[in-house]
């Protein structure tokens, strides 16, 4: 969670060490090269740093392109800023789903659905 409340300053850089000046464009590539350096920085080993990066932009790649559905659930919500909130338990189930060692090829939204609820209904118990 700590990577995620990090992105509210990070998508907002302009410039980058690694990728130079982004200025305040934010397509795929600027946030990209955003992640990338952040990531970069947080993590002395940078193969780790890259298996992380690669790791976040799959996962928001992943709610973003199922958004409609989800927050259809109730388990992301468009902001009026065109940003998305996505309730914690949905990113701990696609953490989880994404960090499966025989990861699947296909994530069937349906069975992340029920591994959220899962999580959201046993977050009271710690």
């Amino acid at each position: 969670m700590d990577h995620v409340r990090a992105m509210k300053t990070v998508r907002d850089w302009e410039y980058t060490q690694r990728f130079g000046h982004l200025g305040a464009a934010q397509n795929s590539r600027a946030n990209g090269a955003r992640v990338v350096e952040y990531f970069a920085d947080s993590y002395q080993d940078q193969k780790e740093a890259v298996r992380k990066a690669e790791l976040f932009l799959c996962i928001y790649d992943y709610i973003g392109r199922n958004a409609s559905f989800f927050c259809k659930k109730g388990l992301v919500e468009e902001l009026a800023t065109s940003l998305l909130s996505v309730d914690p338990a949905l990113l701990r189930a696609v953490h989880f789903v994404f960090t499966l060692p025989q990861k699947p090829q296909q994530v069937n939204h349906k069975r992340v659905l029920n591994l959220a609820r899962a999580f959201k209904e046993l977050e009271p118990a710690f």
